[in-house]
């Protein structure tokens, strides 16, 4: 998903003082380039949790082994966006609405990395189904797992163009449809259950199943997070504790 930052607006006003124009800038193009970072990295994962969900229904293992490989620079982006945001808090000593941003930022990238670990498990689950490792997931429950990774896909996506556009409608937009997510994986279970009650030769694959579907389940609640951090920035409201 292609991902912008607005162009940096210069305000008119009273001449810089000597150096003064060009630290400023310079302090700028750092929060761009950092945000811009957090956006590509977004992008990436959103697109690790659509194949690796693809991989496990189509017993892929070429697409999973994809997956794996795309962790590394999942977690590459993860190194340099700490080290950037360290950079930016050491260089410019950022105060007020600036230091929210990069806090929010560097707490979107550890959820962004966490939910690109998710992925990476049910990738893993995936490969060792497409070798006979493992069983698949039974066919009652794979409309579950499509429509729960379309719906945390959806979230996340959501959520980092809030991120882009700084929106905190789309933000709580984002916290709300959480309830969505959990309800799709309450009824996955709720199948699971009773496909295993009707056949106990399902029980092999129960385990696995239910680690797909709860990851799935987690990758929402990380999206949750980053639109809250979008309306910590925007608002400056912490909205992680509120009902």
């Amino acid at each position: 998903m292609p991902v912008t930052v607005p162009p940096e607006i210069v305000p008119a006003g009273m001449p810089d003082l000597p150096g003064e124009g060009h630290t400023a800038r310079a302090h700028d193009q750092a929060l761009g380039s950092l945000r811009l970072q957090v956006l590509e990295m977004g992008g990436l994962v959103i697109q690790q949790v659509g194949a690796a969900v693809r991989a496990l229904l189509e017993a892929d293992a070429t697409a999973a082994e994809q997956v794996l490989e795309r962790e590394r620079e999942v977690n590459a982006y993860d190194t340099r966006i700490d080290q950037a945001a360290m950079a930016v808090i050491a260089l410019y000593q950022p105060v007020a609405g600036d230091l929210r941003t990069v806090r929010a930022l560097t707490r979107s990238t550890i959820d962004l990395e966490r939910a690109g670990d998710e992925a990476k498990k049910i990738a893993y689950f995936a490969l060792d189904v497409s070798r006979g490792r493992r069983p698949a997931p039974p066919m009652e429950v794979r409309r579950s797992l499509r429509v729960m990774s379309q719906v945390a896909a959806s979230m996340l996506r959501d959520a980092v163009v809030a991120l882009d556009r700084m929106d905190a409608a789309a933000a709580v937009a984002v916290r709300q449809r959480d309830v969505e997510l959990d309800q799709e994986f309450d009824g996955g279970l709720r199948v699971l259950v009773t496909h295993v009650m009707g056949d106990s030769r399902g029980m092999a694959s129960l385990a696995d199943t239910v680690l797909a579907l709860k990851g799935l389940e987690r990758i929402g609640d990380h999206a949750k997070n980053i639109a809250e951090q979008v309306a910590y920035i925007v608002l400056g409201h912490d909205l992680r504790h509120a009902g």
